[in-house]
C-alpha cells in the first residue's frame, strides 16, 4: 500500500508537473520560422523525504528529455506544431521500491510526434497524439502519455504590451484522469519583467515567476479510497527573445508538502515534502 500511495503522488507532482535589450513598451509574441528545428532539453531533478505506514524514508527521482520543436502550420495568431521526443530517460532511487540508482530508457517515446495547436501568445488549444505509443511497463509506471507532458510547452504571455517592471498574473487550472484517480491542480502565479540578459546567444526579457499551487485528488485504487492533498510554492525565471520570438530558458524551483490518504480494501497514510528543480533550455 505504501508504494502505491507515493507513486500515486509523484505523478500528481510530475503532471504538475513546463528579448531585446532595448526594452521599451511591447506585446511578446512567439515567431516560430518555417524549415526550422527548435531542440529543447528539459531536467528535472527532484527530493523526498516523508513518512508512509509508521516508516520514515528518503528518495530521489528525476527525468531527462530533449524533444525539438517544427513549424506545420500558421496563421495571424495560431500556429500548429509538430514536438518530437528525441530522448526521454528516467531516474530512479527509491530503495523500497526496488529501484536502487536505477536509469530507465523511455525508448517507446523516442521518435514519437505530437501535435499541438497553440496562439502566438503560447495558449496551448489542443494537444494530440501523431504516432501511438504501445503499452510497457515503462509507460505504465510513469504514468505519463505525451500529451500530458506537453499540456503548456511554453510560457503563456500576456495581451498586453509590456516592459521593465510590468508584471501579470495567471490562474492555471488543470484536471487529470488516470487510473481511477481524478487530480485537480490550481496554480496561481505571478509573472514580472525583472530585466534583460543574453542567455545561449539571445537577448533576451528575464521574467520572474513566483506563485503556490494546490493538489487535490480522490478516486479508487485496488479496491481503496483514494484522497492526495497538496501545496507548492513555486519560484523561479524564464527566458524570452523577443526579437526572435523565441523561448531560450527556464528555470523553476518547487517546495511541496503533500499528503495522501487510502481507506477501504487497503488502509494507509503518507506524508512527504518534496523539493524539485525544473530546467528547459533551447539547444544551440
Amino acid at each position: 500500500m505504501r508504494s502505491r500511495t507515493i507513486l500515486v503522488s509523484l505523478t500528481a507532482l510530475l503532471v504538475l508537473t513546463f528579448c531585446q535589450f532595448s526594452t521599451a513598451g511591447q506585446k511578446l509574441r512567439y515567431k516560430f520560422e518555417d524549415k526550422k528545428t527548435y531542440k529543447y532539453s528539459t531536467i528535472i531533478e527532484s527530493k523526498t523525504s516523508g513518512q508512509a505506514m509508521g516508516q520514515e524514508f528518503t528518495m530521489t527521482s528525476g527525468a531527462n528529455f530533449d524533444y525539438s520543436i517544427s513549424l506545420i502550420s500558421a496563421n495571424t495568431d495560431v500556429m500548429t506544431l509538430m514536438v518530437k521526443f528525441e530522448k526521454f530517460n528516467i531516474k530512479l532511487n527509491i530503495p523500497m521500491m526496488g529501484f536502487n540508482d536505477s536509469t530507465i530508457v523511455m525508448r517507446e517515446y523516442v521518435g514519437k510526434r505530437i501535435k499541438v495547436v497553440i496562439t502566438n501568445k503560447g495558449k496551448t488549444l489542443s494537444v494530440e497524439p501523431i504516432d501511438t505509443i504501445p503499452p510497457s511497463r515503462e509507460q505504465m509506471m510513469a504514468s505519463l502519455t505525451p500529451s500530458d507532458l506537453f499540456k503548456q510547452i511554453l510560457l503563456e504571455l500576456p495581451e498586453k504590451e509590456m516592459d521593465i517592471n510590468s508584471s501579470w498574473k495567471k490562474d492555471m487550472p488543470d484536471t487529470i484522469s488516470r487510473g481511477g484517480m481524478k487530480m485537480v491542480m490550481k496554480q496561481n502565479l505571478e509573472f514580472k519583467v525583472v530585466g534583460a540578459e543574453n542567455k545561449n546567444d539571445f537577448n533576451c526579457w528575464k521574467i520572474a515567476i513566483n506563485g503556490t499551487s494546490t493538489i487535490e485528488g480522490s478516486g479508487t485504487q485496488h479496491g481503496s479510497d483514494v484522497t492526495i492533498d497538496g501545496t507548492v510554492k513555486i519560484n523561479g525565471a524564464a527566458y524570452v527573445a523577443p526579437a526572435e520570438g523565441v523561448f531560450v530558458l527556464s528555470e523553476q524551483s518547487n517546495e511541496t508538502e503533500m499528503t495522501t490518504t487510502a481507506t477501504g480494501s487497503q488502509t494507509g497514510a503518507s506524508t512527504m515534502s518534496i523539493n524539485t528543480t525544473v530546467k528547459t533550455a533551447l539547444k544551440k
